[in-house]
């Protein structure tokens, strides 16, 4: 074989060598998913639509030109639907693509089946976050295991996740569920919410958490509301702490509520303690959420956060605020 013969056939091959690894690279980068962020995403609208797809060891978010990422190794937990329905037994239900804060009869009685995604992670600050997705069936196991083989932390393949403190030290104090006035606080802090004895869906723990962290920015009692881990609170001076603990879940069935309106309620006990950063009790409330109605089953843990922001209100005030 000739020189000339033999350099054309080595460059032939490794021109298809090329070749194949494009391809071969083209079909192990999956295609971005359409999907629905339900909560929790920092600057992104509630039920916004986009497509997520995992990349470079994030999870990112599109919105027409807004992005949002979450770093994989910054994920402590990360659910899918049917991690869900094997631990709960599936107490869900029927949820839909759109509006899970509500809608029509009709869409609520011909929306399809959907998967869900179910995250929590830390932010730079140590504070803790918690986004749920909604995608078509079957995806959301995809995109967890790329973010596992990208450094994500999930329970349910034995790592560690969001480290819990007892709350039994709390539970046997005394705790007042009414105060004679108001008591000075710049700022809260929002404990994750807890569900050791409730087997409570991933979704509804971190809809609690979510809505419950912003109706009490939203009712502006507080000059800052921190977050559960956020290092910079241990600087504040007047800081009163949130802790929440399910009592009590009722999942109900959207579908029931839209066909008769009379059964299928879901409802959601949670005790909450406000104590101060050394755990000395300040106030206690049992708060009920509820969805009778219309609406997505989650619409219940926004109806318990708009009562406990409410509570928060009417027992604190800020000493620099009106």
């Amino acid at each position: 074989m000739t020189p000339r013969r033999t350099a054309v056939l080595v460059s032939a091959a490794l021109l298809f060598a090329g070749i194949e690894t494009s391809i071969g690279n083209a079909q192990e980068t999956p295609a971005p998913v359409k999907a629905v962020q339900l909560i929790g995403l920092t600057g992104v609208k509630q039920n916004a639509k986009g497509t997520v797809k995992v990349e470079n060891g994030n999870l990112q978010f599109v919105r027409g030109k807004t992005n949002a990422d979450i770093t994989a190794a910054s994920i402590e937990d990360v659910v899918s639907g049917d991690d869900t329905q094997r631990s709960v037994g599936g107490t869900v239900g029927v949820m839909s693509m759109a509006a899970p804060y509500g809608g029509g009869r009709f869409l609520s009685l011909f929306r399809k089946k959907i998967d869900t995604l179910t995250i929590q992670y830390r932010g730079v600050d140590g504070g803790l976050h918690g986004v749920i997705f909604t995608m078509p069936v079957g995806a959301a196991n995809a995109i967890k295991t790329q973010l596992v083989s990208e450094g994500a932390h999930t329970a349910t393949t034995g790592e560690p996740t969001t480290a819990i403190p007892s709350s039994d030290a709390q539970n046997a104090l005394q705790f007042p569920e009414h105060l004679s006035g108001k008591i000075n606080a710049s700022a809260i802090q929002v404990e994750m919410i807890q569900s050791d004895e409730i087997k409570l869906p991933a979704e509804f723990q971190i809809a609690l958490y979510e809505n419950l962290a912003h109706q009490i920015e939203k009712q502006r009692t507080f000059q800052h509301v921190y977050r559960d881990g956020d290092r910079t609170a241990a600087s504040v001076p007047d800081l009163v702490v949130l802790h929440s603990t399910v009592r009590g879940f009722k999942a109900g069935s959207e579908r029931a509520r839209q066909v008769t309106t009379v059964v299928g309620a879901t409802s959601i006990t949670v005790h909450c303690q406000f104590t101060s950063p050394d755990a000395k009790p300040i106030l206690a409330r049992d708060v009920n959420g509820k969805v009778r109605f219309f609406g997505g089953n989650l619409k219940a843990t926004y109806d318990f956060a708009k009562k406990a922001a409410h509570a928060a209100h009417e027992n604190f005030s800020s000493p620099d605020r009106k």
